[in-house]
């Protein structure tokens, strides 16, 4: 009985993971423009953009769906943070 229980969870568990496997987003990008930035767009329509950093050297992204910035850079311990 529990041999059985163990094998339908495995299977359950092997299904799950599949799917997910395939279906990673694609992303296509532009190259970058005369101010440099530059537009990715993934396989389900959204596009970010990867502008000029600001004046505290910050790389600058926005989700040109909903408008959000985000401001990202190494801190003091090389981790890659972004606000």
């Amino acid at each position: 009985m529990y041999k059985i229980i163990r094998i339908m969870f495995l299977s359950a568990m092997i299904y799950m993971t599949i799917p997910a496997s395939k279906s990673e987003a694609r992303m296509t990008c532009t190259p970058k423009d005369w101010q440099g930035n530059q537009t990715c767009t993934d396989s389900s329509g959204g596009s970010i953009t990867k502008e000029r950093p600001d004046w505290q050297g910050n790389d600058v992204y926005r989700d040109n769906r909903s408008g959000k910035v985000s401001r990202c850079k190494k801190d003091w311990q090389g981790n890659y943070v972004c606000d």
